[in-house]
C-alpha cells in the first residue's frame, strides 16, 4: 500500500471510529487505485507474487466471522448490516453465526465449530465476561486475530481490539435525564438483566455513580429480570407498591425497559414514574413515543461492526499499528420529545438483514 493510502488511513483514525463515511470511501477508492496501478504495492500490501487481480483475489479469501450476542435481536441485525456493508467495500467476506438466546450456552457451541472453519479473524459479542475466554484463547493460539464487539471478556489482553459503545456514560445519561425530568427529588431504581455482562453492568454503574450526584435522589432497589420483560414488567409494579416516592426505573436494556415502561402504566403511574432504557428497536421506540417509555439511550451498533471490519481488515493487511486497541462509540439520546426528529430518528436500529 503506498504512501497516499497508508496516509489517508492514518489520518482516519485521527478522526476517531465515527469518521465520516466520505473518508472510508476515498480510502477504499484510493486502495483500489493502487491495486490496478502498481504492481509493487499490491505485493507489499499482501504478499502477493502477481499484479493487480492476484491482490484482489487475496483479500476476497478473507473470511472474518461476526457471532453476535443473539441472532434476532435488532441491535446485532443493524451491526451484521454495517459489517456487511464494510465488508463489500473491502473486498473480503463476511460470515454471520450465533445463538437464538443471549446464553453462553447457546454461543459456546457457535463459536467453537467456527475454530474448526479457521476463519481469518473473528468479531464477536461474548455473552459472559468469563465463560468465553477460552475458547477465544483457542482462536488466538491457532493465529486468528479476536476483536470484541458490544460485549467484551475480562482478560482483554486476548483481543487487538474491543469496541463498545460508551456505556458508562450511558448510564449516566439516563440518570441525568430523569433527574431532570423529576426535578432532581424522589426514589429511583434499576432493572437490569443478569450480573457479569460488561455492557449493562458499565451501564448500572454508570446510574448509580450519577445519581450520587443529587442530594435529594436515592436508588433503592437494583433487581434482575434475566432478559424477561415479563419478570421486569412484575419488578415495576413490585417497586412502585414498595416505594411511593418513586420517580424513575432505569431498564438496562430492551427487555428491561419494556417491561418496566409497561408496569408503570399497569400501575396508573404513566408520566409520574420516568422510565430509561437502553437501544431503539422498532418496538421500544413505538413505546417512546407513546410515552410508556420516556428516555432511549441509542447505540451505534452499525458503527460498530462497521469499524469491526475495518479493524481486522487492518490486521490482515498488515496495518496492526493503525488499530486502537479500544474504541468507546458515543450514544444518542433520545426523549419522547424528541422520538420524531430526523436528526435522532436515524440512529434507530432495524430489525430486517439487508440484501
Amino acid at each position: 500500500m503506498d504512501n497516499q493510502v497508508r496516509g489517508m488511513r492514518m489520518q482516519l483514525r485521527k478522526t476517531g471510529p465515527a469518521a465520516s463515511r466520505s473518508w472510508r470511501r476515498s480510502l477504499v477508492s484510493a486502495a483500489a487505485a493502487v491495486a490496478v496501478g502498481a504492481t509493487t504495492a499490491a505485493t507489499a500490501a499482501t504478499g502477493a507474487t502477481a499484479a493487480a487481480p492476484a491482490r484482489a483475489t487475496s483479500h476476497a479469501k478473507f473470511t472474518i466471522a461476526l457471532v453476535p450476542g443473539l441472532t434476532t435481536d435488532p441491535f446485532y441485525i443493524t451491526m451484521q448490516n454495517g459489517a456487511e456493508a464494510e465488508a463489500k467495500k473491502l473486498g473480503v467476506n463476511l460470515t454471520w453465526q450465533g445463538g437464538a438466546t443471549f446464553s453462553p450456552s447457546t454461543q459456546l457451541p457457535v463459536v467453537n465449530s467456527l475454530l474448526a472453519k479457521h476463519p481469518s479473524a473473528l468479531l464477536i459479542a461474548p455473552t459472559d465476561v468469563k465463560a468465553l475466554q477460552a475458547p477465544i484463547a483457542r482462536f488466538r493460539a491457532a493465529g486468528i486475530p479476536v476483536i470484541s464487539v458490544d460485549t467484551t471478556i475480562t482478560d482483554t489482553s486476548l483481543l487487538v481490539s474491543r469496541i463498545t459503545s460508551n456505556n458508562f456514560q450511558g448510564g449516566e445519561a439516563a440518570a441525568q435525564t430523569i433527574a431532570r425530568l423529576a426535578h432532581g427529588k424522589g426514589d429511583v431504581a434499576v432493572i437490569n438483566v443478569n450480573p457479569g455482562i460488561s455492557t449493562t453492568d458499565a451501564r448500572q454503574a454508570g446510574f448509580l455513580a450519577a445519581i450520587k450526584k443529587y442530594p435529594n435522589m436515592k436508588v433503592v432497589a437494583t433487581e434482575y429480570d434475566n432478559d424477561s420483560p415479563t419478570t421486569a414488567e412484575s419488578q415495576a409494579k413490585n417497586l412502585i407498591l414498595a416505594h411511593p416516592d418513586l420517580v424513575g426505573i432505569f431498564g438496562t436494556n430492551l427487555y428491561s425497559a419494556e417491561g418496566a415502561g409497561q408496569g408503570v402504566v399497569a400501575s396508573g403511574k404513566k408520566g409520574k414514574v420516568f422510565v430509561a432504557g437502553y437501544d431503539a428497536e422498532p418496538a421500544e421506540v413505538k413505546l417512546l413515543k407513546q410515552g410508556v417509555i420516556d428516555i432511549l439511550v441509542v447505540q451505534q451498533p452499525a458503527v460498530e461492526g462497521r469499524d469491526g471490519v475495518l479493524f481486522a481488515y487492518d490486521y490482515l493487511t498488515g496495518h496492526k499499528s493503525a488499530i486502537p486497541k479500544s474504541v468507546l462509540v458515543p450514544n444518542v439520546i433520545a426523549t419522547t420529545a424528541t422520538a420524531s426528529d430526523p436528526s435522532v430518528a436515524k440512529y434507530y436500529y432495524s430489525s430486517t438483514l439487508a440484501k
